[in-house]
């Protein structure tokens, strides 16, 4: 009985959620934060979630103190994602811990399942806006992701990567 009181909270928080895509920018902020600290699997101290942000499975992300999700960001949590202190996340990224499995090319590729794994970004890291992070990447401390990049593997610690796929431009 529990279990279903549980789920049933969540379900209607979830929906508070989306109902505040559309609130005053303030009211929504803290409400959504409060919310959020319930559905996400750990949180740190002061986190702010811009209008527009889609979280799947939030119950699988762990999030740090003082990071910021600006609009209109996706992050499907298939598999768990951990983001730590101090990130500034852009808008418009996709952060995405899942893919689909295309390796029999007798069946259809939506039939073929989906394949996930866990995605890192580390401490002091800024995501700039439209940049993609794909299944299994791990981002290292101090790094800069630049803008409209694709993130397909490990990103290494004081890095400034960009392009699609990324290239280390420079190290701090």
């Amino acid at each position: 009985m529990k279990k279903i009181f549980s789920l049933f909270v969540k379900k209607i928080v979830r929906r508070l959620v989306i109902y505040l895509r559309y609130s005053s920018f303030t009211f929504a902020l803290t409400l959504r934060k409060y919310l959020y600290s319930i559905l996400f699997l750990k949180t740190g101290k002061n986190f702010n979630i811009l209008d527009g942000v889609i979280i799947q499975s939030p119950d699988r992300v762990k999030i740090g103190n003082n990071v910021s999700i600006h609009q209109f960001t996706l992050i499907d949590a298939q598999s768990e994602i951990e983001i730590g202190d101090h990130v500034a996340i852009g808008s418009h990224v996709s952060i995405i811990s899942s893919s689909h499995i295309f390796s029999d090319p007798t069946k259809l590729i939506k039939d073929q399942g989906i394949e996930s794994a866990k995605i890192e970004i580390g401490n002091n890291v800024w995501i700039g806006t439209q940049s993609t992070i794909l299944k299994g990447v791990k981002i290292g401390d101090n790094s800069i992701i630049g803008a409209n990049t694709l993130v397909n593997k490990d990103v290494p610690p004081n890095s400034i990567v960009g392009g699609s796929p990324f290239r280390v431009l420079s190290i701090r």
